[in-house]
């Protein structure tokens, strides 16, 4: 296997990965969102928000669900090279995961302001 080579099976458990704290990352949106949408609950356009929130959450655990299901049925042997379709996600952090590089420890301190 080539140095830019990822095995399809690990690539798979990376999106995963991804796909899961985004679902965690969205039901904690939720949980600070949800005191002050309950405060508009008689607004329906609010309301609608609120379950589009909660779909997005079930979706991104759905697609978790799905690729771990996927997983034992791609050949163990299967590789691919991530680097282009990585270049395309212009995420630097994300991008490195998907190419399978290691995450280079944070240098920003506890309670940095960091811009995104």
């Amino acid at each position: 296997m080539s140095q830019s080579q990822v095995l399809v099976g690990d690539l798979l458990i990376t999106v995963e990965a991804e796909l899961v704290e985004l679902g965690r990352l969205a039901e904690q949106f939720q949980a600070v969102l949800g005191p002050a949408m309950l405060r508009a609950a008689d607004d329906f356009a609010c309301h609608q928000e609120a379950q589009i929130i909660d779909l997005i959450t079930q979706r991104l655990y759905g697609l978790s669900d799905f690729m771990r299901a996927l997983r034992p049925s791609v050949p163990e042997a299967w590789s691919v090279d991530p680097d282009p379709a990585a270049s395309v996600v212009t995420l630097a952090d994300l991008s490195c995961r998907l190419r399978g590089v290691p995450e280079q420890p944070s240098t920003h301190q506890a309670g940095e302001f960091e811009a995104f």
